[in-house]
């Protein structure tokens, strides 16, 4: 069976939406948006069902859709996804890099039982309050110095990525972006290791540990 991907000007369009050919993930994510597509009178599948202009803009409302839903956690799921960076960023901060990247690897790519947060909100709730933090006015002072904690350099170049990212206020609308150029893991290590920093720099200016900073401004 051909692919979308087959189709040279398609995969381009398909790149610039931050939607990168790898077999299987690739596909599983414009199924999932064929839907949101189909909403704008494009089939995926059948190329004469519209053009290359239409394509993009269509792609692009589709990935913003899409991303808003997998990556915003709500309720007990939002909870426990800002236990985790709490956990984690105290982990980090006390130098315990076995605990914190043990808590990593046992996150899910999928929920496993109702309440669980997945990988993607693991990234998205990190790069929301990113945006938040970076972007208030109050912070901005105290957070400029924010420096990403040592890691893996991949991990850490994306961490790097997401703070510079989050200071426009544009982390979270850059999750499609961000898959362009780093694997799922990738990204959310980058994503803890910058609310980490974060953190950690915060409390450093205002005086406080990170664990009684993450109490406050990581609970709900």
């Amino acid at each position: 069976m051909s692919s979308p991907f087959d189709d040279p000007d398609l995969r381009s369009a398909f790149g610039a939406a931050g939607i990168v050919h790898q077999p299987g993930l690739a596909n599983d994510l414009l199924q999932e948006m064929a839907p949101l597509l189909a909403e704008d009178g494009i089939d995926i599948n059948d190329p004469s069902t519209f053009d290359m202009a239409t394509l993009n803009t269509a792609l692009a409302r589709a990935v913003e859709r899409t991303n808003l839903e997998r990556f915003t956690p709500i309720g007990v799921t939002r909870s426990n996804a800002l236990s985790v960076l709490r956990s984690t960023s105290e982990a980090i901060s006390a130098n315990k890099m076995q605990d914190a990247q043990a808590t990593i690897l046992s996150i899910a790519p999928e929920p496993k039982q109702p309440g669980e947060p997945s990988v993607a909100h693991l990234i998205g709730a990190s790069l929301g309050l990113l945006d938040s933090w970076h972007r208030d006015p109050s912070l901005t002072p105290l957070l400029v110095r924010t420096r990403v904690p040592r890691w893996a350099s991949r991990s850490r170049a994306a961490g790097t990525d997401i703070v510079a990212l989050a200071r426009k206020g544009r982390a979270f609308e850059s999750i499609a972006a961000l898959h362009g150029r780093y694997d799922g893991l990738t990204i959310l290590e980058g994503s803890i290791l910058a609310v980490a920093g974060t953190l950690q720099t915060w409390a450093d200016a205002t005086g406080q540990s990170v664990h009684d900073l993450g109490v406050a401004v990581l609970t709900e």
